[in-house]
């Protein structure tokens, strides 16, 4: 997705998920400058061909609005909902993919490992991943994606020398970087916090930039576990909840600059 429409569906949950139509009166010179030089309408409509906002009527202002869509709400929060991957359930089997490729194809190796990362499998060893998750199609893509000279297998099963599922988590994933990443996420949300009522709109954008950054900084670390499986240093679901309150002050700073300007 282009950066342009990102950052509008960013936009739209400060407001709220919504976007007023005809315009969107813009934070400053410069925003309103890229508004409407790029063609803020025509990215609205593109946005709304791809299912990703909706047009609504507000009952209180009976305005035409464009609201996000599930979908356009999932591209907005960064491509992923944690509450959604949180809630799963795990069924106690763990599923283990070995792999072994030449050394001649080392960069096809690199990014093999990076697509079982973002996969949120977590390396166990340099060729060994797992995942609590069923791989459904995941196990065809993984197999195409690897030449013939290479070899791969996959496991489903449970460990049998008494490790628990923590002593798994703790081998397989960092939670310690993972909670670094959550930390610096939440002290930037704190700023927010403590300075919105001064902040005008350049120093906002350029907040909520900052923002999205860290944000996927926090998605691209955490695998997103079962609740079952969560170690006791973890704070995501603090750091969601804490974002979720930030977005909305963001919003109502927002809407304070719009309505003075």
């Amino acid at each position: 997705m282009k950066a342009k429409s990102e950052l509008i569906l960013y936009h739209c949950l400060w407001m709220a998920e919504k976007v007023m139509h005809p315009t969107w009166r813009t934070l400053d010179e410069s925003f309103e400058g890229w508004a409407y030089q790029a063609g803020f309408l025509r990215q609205v409509r593109t946005l709304k061909s791809k299912g990703w906002l909706e047009t609504r009527q507000d009952p209180d202002t009976t305005e035409r609005v464009f609201r996000l869509t599930h979908n356009g709400l999932l591209r907005a929060i960064g491509g992923v909902h944690p509450p959604e991957q949180w809630d799963r359930g795990w069924d106690g089997k763990w599923r283990m993919i070995l792999f072994d490729l030449p050394e001649t194809q080392r960069s096809l190796r690199n990014e093999f490992r990076k697509m079982l990362h973002s996969s949120r499998f977590g390396g166990l060893q340099g060729s060994v991943w797992i995942s609590p998750d069923p791989l459904g199609e995941l196990r065809d893509r993984l197999k195409d994606s690897l030449p013939a000279c290479s070899v791969m297998t996959m496991f489903e099963g449970t460990p049998c020398g008494g490790e628990t599922p923590a002593d798994v988590v703790a081998t397989t994933w960092d939670f310690t970087r993972i909670g670094e990443a959550y930390d610096l996420h939440q002290d930037h949300l704190l700023a927010l916090r403590d300075h919105a009522a001064q902040m005008d709109g350049e120093t906002l954008l350029h907040w909520g930039a900052t923002e999205r950054k860290l944000w996927a900084d926090c998605l691209e670390a955490d695998p997103l576990l079962p609740r079952e499986l969560w170690p006791d240093n973890y704070h995501g679901e603090e750091s969601w909840n804490a974002r979720h309150e930030a977005l909305r002050l963001a919003g109502k700073r927002a809407q304070d600059l719009l309505a003075n300007s």
